[in-house]
């Protein structure tokens, strides 16, 4: 139930637990992977404080401005467009650490001190009213792994903070300073005026060079997915409650693949999409030892986290579950051929 093939030499089920060789190899796995996380943790700690430098929620140089050729007071309240905009751009740029729902639990939380925020908890650090959650947005989070994403055009930004702001169980009202830094005083409601823009390129400029529309490019830029086989309806039964917490938001709810579970870049955008159940072929297709091991350490690199916690119980449940919407899956796909 991975996104790569899982390693082969798995030892027989039957095999004696008190193995040398068996041991040995599960402590050079578990420090391995250990010391990835802790270099992956360093890592976005330190793009968090680079992000830093370039200035933070106080006062004097590095403070970025919002481009003024945006109306922003017509992206002042969240309409049914505007959050369904802001959550598409949230699952691609955001989730990865904050998860899917916003609980601070995506793949790459898990090595990241501190966690990413939990948006349902209500609690905002630097405020929850829309203009303070877009300069979060904007200039990052010193000190921690929230970079900055200036890179987003402002109402992107401001799409991503009115859909995190729609997680939250109470709302914060904006004070009159922070409206002030999201729409400058003076600035005309149609975008005018020739303030600098957060992407550095004076309002009302236009960079010299050849454009293209942003359809074209973004079609351009794009790769095919592989194909992940037709979707089948899931169905209740031993280890379906488990596979429904712990796989179902990277591997589909019956299993099909086909999720973006993590972002690798953005020029061109790139993604790890996770495959279909039934297109893998690991050794643990065949192999519980090998399902198990894979299952209790996951695979560094966060594209699978590990599920230590779960009992060997646990384990042959979600085997068996697998297994069986891998054999409806395999069947869907031989009857649609």
């Amino acid at each position: 139930m991975s996104h790569e093939p899982a390693p082969h030499g798995a030892p027989d089920p039957g095999s004696s637990p008190n193995d040398p060789l068996a041991s040995a190899l599960a402590k050079a796995q578990f420090y391995v992977t250990g010391l990835v996380l802790v270099v992956v943790a360093t890592l976005a700690y330190l793009a968090g404080m680079q992000s830093a430098k370039g200035g933070g929620h106080g006062t004097g140089e590095g403070r970025t401005t919002p481009a003024a050729k945006v109306d922003v007071s017509s992206l002042l309240k969240p309409t049914p467009e505007l959050l369904a905009h802001g959550k598409t751009v949230y699952q691609i740029n955001c989730a990865s650490c904050h998860g899917t729902a916003g609980h601070g639990d995506g793949p790459a939380a898990t090595a990241l001190n501190p966690k990413p925020r939990n948006f349902t908890e209500g609690y905002w650090k630097f405020g929850g009213g829309l203009a303070r959650v877009v300069r979060t947005i904007t200039e990052g989070s010193p000190g921690t792994a929230m970079a900055s994403f200036t890179m987003l055009p402002l109402e992107d930004r401001i799409a991503v903070a009115h859909h995190e702001r729609s997680l939250s169980p109470k709302l914060e009202e904006d004070k009159p300073e922070d409206l002030a830094w999201l729409m400058p005083a003076g600035q005309p409601k149609g975008g005018g005026g020739a303030e600098a823009s957060s992407t550095g390129v004076a309002a009302g400029a236009t960079p010299a060079g050849p454009a293209i529309p942003i359809e074209k490019a973004i079609a351009a830029l794009a790769e095919a997915e592989p194909p992940v086989g037709a979707a089948v309806t899931p169905e209740p039964g031993p280890g379906a409650d488990l596979y429904a917490q712990r796989c179902e938001s990277c591997h589909g709810a019956a299993g099909q693949g086909g999720v973006r579970v993590r972002m690798l870049g953005s020029a061109p955008y790139a993604y790890v999409v996770s495959r279909s159940l039934g297109a893998s072929r690991g050794d643990w297709t065949a192999n519980y030892a090998a399902f198990e091991r894979l299952v209790i350490s996951g695979i560094p690199g966060f594209v699978m986290p590990a599920n230590g916690d779960l009992s060997r119980d646990d384990v042959r449940d979600l085997y068996a579950y697998t297994q069986k919407l891998r054999a409806r899956l395999e069947l869907a796909a031989r009857a649609g051929s």
